[in-house]
């Protein structure tokens, strides 16, 4: 994203009396009319979808979209019952919210508005929402602004938090809406089990425990920040303290960096998946940071396992079978497979004209949506009658080195994660992980598996005592 830090007056005045609902309606620029004049109906459509995908929301709007395709659609189409369905219907919706629209939300709305701004003066209000190594340039500013950005970011607490939490909500939706707790009967794999009321009742006791843990968590970090947005400023100590705090993968890699280890790509990396910071839109507000997804994402993954050990070893399995691929497809989106697919075009010289490579940093760039009708216009020297076909061309090499691993991403990673989960679930049971029958039957205290033909305990001792 390019930042834009010369904010209008317009801003300023309606900076804390913004509609929230329009700020997060702010996807993108507007498609130039010179573009949309030369696209067709369905080219037109696809443009809209990839300026949302590229805008400010851009990373909240397209991770929600492969979020929901590749967990929620393949999950509900492999369900394997009503319980099944619903609480993966539950943690999805959930998720959403929490995962990429919540950080921005409540970070923007409640915290900076509502709150925080109290603490700055009435000039550094916009001054907040840029970036740390923005900010640090101005040390006066600095002193004020690295504290009170930092307090904004802990105030946020209550999100990873609830990510955290989310699955022990699960456990509890479950629990009083279909009286289940085992995980083998919530998948239909053990239809005849009856629920075991002490495990109901441990599990409801777990969930609502750890459900209070995050609140109290999100409450003692939130009075916390509150601190040091009244102290920091005054406290040379608190201001480093939330430089690092805001941004520790740019202290890590200064680190590296002095010990000799030096990479451009891993700098970035730290510099943008290791960083609490909010994004910046170009309006001058909060926008969803990928370092805070991916904490909130990490946290959610912890909350995962602890929430799974409550239901027993078969929903712990399906667990690790499933969700690093996905928790990693949440945070990294399909950018990955975008990569890889640009480099691909690159050396083999498709889409010349708007996909391009730096000579000082060698990174692909790829022309904006606006950029491709002046491309274009210049490309044909002004020749009215073959503009159209050009820009028509010149799309579509946009849209598929936008989209095509896009789509790619939804419709493979999903389905392909969920059945293979399904599949090893169903084999894991038969084996005899949560299945409490098999278990009892063919499983002894000391691990030794009893022979189908011995038809009594005493035969396979010997009628000797242990």
């Amino acid at each position: 994203m390019t930042y834009d830090y010369n904010l209008t007056s317009k801003f300023t005045n309606v900076n804390f009396k913004a509609n929230p609902a329009k700020i997060a309606n702010n996807a993108g620029k507007n498609i130039s009319e010179n573009l949309s004049g030369n696209l067709n109906g369905k080219q037109k459509f696809l443009a809209k979808i990839i300026n949302v995908k590229e805008g400010d929301s851009g990373l909240s709007h397209s991770r929600f979209v492969q979020a929901t395709a590749t967990n929620w659609v393949p999950k509900a189409v492999f369900a394997r019952s009503i319980a099944d369905l619903s609480e993966i219907t539950f943690l999805e919706v959930f998720e959403g919210a929490i995962f990429f629209y919540l950080p921005s939300l409540m970070g923007e709305f409640f915290s900076r508005r509502k709150v925080f701004s109290k603490f700055l003066p009435k000039e550094l209000h916009n001054e907040v929402s840029k970036p740390v190594s923005e900010i640090i340039k101005h040390t006066e500013t600095a002193k004020k602004l690295l504290p009170n950005k930092a307090a904004i970011v802990l105030s946020c607490t209550a999100i990873p938090a609830a990510g955290y939490a989310l699955s022990f909500a699960k456990n509890l939706f479950t629990l009083k809406v279909f009286n289940k707790s085992d995980f083998s009967s919530i998948v239909n794999l053990d239809k005849n089990k009856k629920e075991d009321i002490k495990a109901n009742e441990r599990v409801e006791k777990s969930a609502k425990s750890s459900i209070k843990k995050a609140g109290f968590v999100s409450l003692a970090t939130f009075a916390g920040s509150l601190a040091l947005a009244a102290i920091g400023p005054k406290s040379k100590s608190l201001q480093k303290a939330s430089e690092i705090f805001l941004n520790p993968g740019a202290k890590i890699y200064k680190r590296m960096e002095s010990s000799g280890i030096k990479s451009k790509n891993l700098k970035k990396f730290l510099e943008t998946y290791v960083n609490l910071d909010f994004d910046r839109k170009s309006n001058g507000s909060f926008g969803l940071g990928k370092g805070q997804l991916a904490f909130t994402v990490c946290s959610a993954v912890a909350g995962y396992f602890a929430a799974a050990k409550d239901r027993g070893k078969l929903d712990v399995m399906e667990v690790a079978t499933r969700l690093p691929l996905i928790a990693l497809y949440t945070i990294f989106g399909s950018e990955l497979l975008d990569s890889g697919f640009k480099n691909y075009l690159f050396k083999n010289g498709k889409f010349k004209e708007i996909l391009t490579q730096d000579k000082n940093t060698k990174e692909l760039k790829v022309a904006s949506l606006n950029e491709i009708y002046d491309i274009a216009k210049k490309t044909v020297n002004g020749d009215e009658k073959l503009l159209k076909s050009k820009v028509s061309e010149l799309f579509k090499g946009k849209a598929a080195i936008s989209l095509t691993p896009f789509i790619f991403s939804l419709l493979g990673v999903g389905a392909l994660v969920s059945l293979i989960s399904r599949i090893w679930t169903k084999y894991r049971f038969n084996k005899g992980i949560g299945n409490a029958n098999f278990q009892h039957q063919n499983v002894i205290f000391t691990g030794q598996y009893v022979s189908p033909k011995i038809k009594n305990f005493s035969e396979f001792t010997g009628n000797k005592k242990l």
